[in-house]
């Protein structure tokens, strides 16, 4: 069985990847219908920022329009390594866990190389480093918190970059 809040994050994941092309006003209309029905969950939409309010808490994201960016969260942590170069595409914070989504034109393996010497510099241990499918996952974790970057290479060139921290480990 699998909890609510867990099932909604996912369902919002999934639905936000969808949301990207076409008709934006339609498409936001239709994902907010959708998430009420299903979820029973009440849905705000401000800008680019879609606020959805349920009995366990609120989650919100916000996807950019065509290519274009989202405002950094102001509560993201400040140790936390992020590319100077860096277009945002989607922000979620659900419960105090926080979810980034951006592209930099700079190569995977420089991203990584970076992404190490920060984060160990800022007093993160690395847990975990794994290849695999073109793709790397680095894990890290300080105090009772928790990193995941998970970097493929973009369509475009450069790497696509996902974000993941909260507490754990």
């Amino acid at each position: 069985m699998t909890h609510p809040a867990i099932r909604l994050s996912i369902d919002v994941a999934l639905t936000t990847l969808l949301v990207a092309p076409g008709c934006k006003k339609a498409q936001d209309a239709a994902v907010e219908t959708a998430i009420e029905r299903a979820t029973g969950a009440r849905v705000e939409k401000d800008g680019d920022t879609m606020t959805i309010k349920t009995e366990q808490g609120e989650v919100k994201v916000a996807t950019a329009e065509d290519g274009g960016t989202v405002a950094m969260p102001a509560d993201f942590p400040k140790d936390v390594y992020l590319p100077a170069d860096n277009k945002l595409a989607s922000a979620m914070d659900m419960a105090g866990m926080q979810m980034l989504n951006m592209t930099t034109p700079q190569e995977m393996a420089g991203v990584s190389a970076d992404i190490e010497k920060s984060m160990q510099g800022q007093g993160w241990k690395r847990e975990m480093a794994m290849q695999a499918g073109g793709g790397s996952t680095l894990m890290y974790s300080k105090d009772k918190r928790q990193v995941i970057y998970q970097m493929l290479k973009a369509d475009e060139g450069g790497t696509q970059l996902a974000i993941r921290t909260g507490e754990g480990g």
